[in-house]
């Protein structure tokens, strides 16, 4: 798999496109030899040939398409939800029974420059080993998918959230924070953490946490003291 060359979000995007419009791989290939992605330096007029099946194999084996290079349901769904359906597929990505999204929000968790090779050295430290170019294509991916942010510094922070994503996030910083004898740790360092490592605003936080709460009540054990609030995340 790592050895394919690198399709990039575009690259898939023009591939899903002209797979619903031909019968064939040769039909396919000249097809998308055609479109300004698969095209290269300066002018854009250098055709990317030999490398034109590989980039169309990688679909395959993100199932989007089928050995027989149609349209896979999952290829059909892309047409119709790209950004939602390529984050799902990088997302679940799995190496030693990890998925991708998994150890990313662990990594960020405990990265304070979430640069590509920062990533990677956590992600090795978690068991996930990944070329640096593949995890680089990943990234760029899920920015292009409006999952992540890619900064200035070209640095990754997390850009869109929902409640599900949230609780994942809350359990990644929790496992690792130093905790008091009875498995609590202080509340107000532990958001603070959060707010940084995942360049959240207050005020997201605490609609995504409300909101977790009134879905998973039994989830949270949120304890407050005069000075100080005790937070531990429940096994449900």
């Amino acid at each position: 798999m790592f050895g394919d060359p690198l399709v990039s979000y575009q690259k898939i995007r023009v591939i899903l496109e002209h797979a619903k419009e031909t019968d064939s791989l040769p039909e396919l290939i000249k097809k998308v030899g055609e479109s300004p992605a698969f095209l290269y330096g300066k002018s854009k007029k250098i055709l990317i040939r030999r490398q034109r099946k590989q980039y169309i194999d990688r679909c395959v084996k993100l199932g989007l398409l089928n050995d027989n290079y149609q349209l896979t349901d999952l290829g059909h769904e892309a047409l119709e939800n790209f950004d939602g359906i390529m984050a799902r597929i990088i997302f679940n990505l799995k190496v030693n029974g990890k998925n991708f999204k998994e150890v990313l929000y662990q990594a960020l968790a405990n990265i304070d420059i979430p640069i590509v090779e920062r990533i990677k050295e956590k992600l090795d430290e978690l068991n996930y080993e990944l070329p640096v170019q593949q995890l680089r294509n990943y990234l760029n991916i899920l920015a292009k998918s409006g999952i992540l942010q890619k900064n200035r510094k070209y640095t990754y922070t997390l850009a869109k959230l929902d409640v599900k994503d949230f609780e994942a996030i809350l359990r990644a910083k929790f496992d690792t924070m130093e905790k008091d004898p009875t498995g609590t740790v202080w509340f107000e360092q532990y958001k603070e953490d959060i707010l940084k490592h995942y360049s959240l605003t207050p005020t997201q936080f605490d609609e995504l946490f409300a909101e977790l709460k009134k879905r998973r009540p039994g989830l949270i054990s949120l304890q407050r003291a005069r000075t100080k609030s005790w937070f531990k995340l429940r096994e449900v």
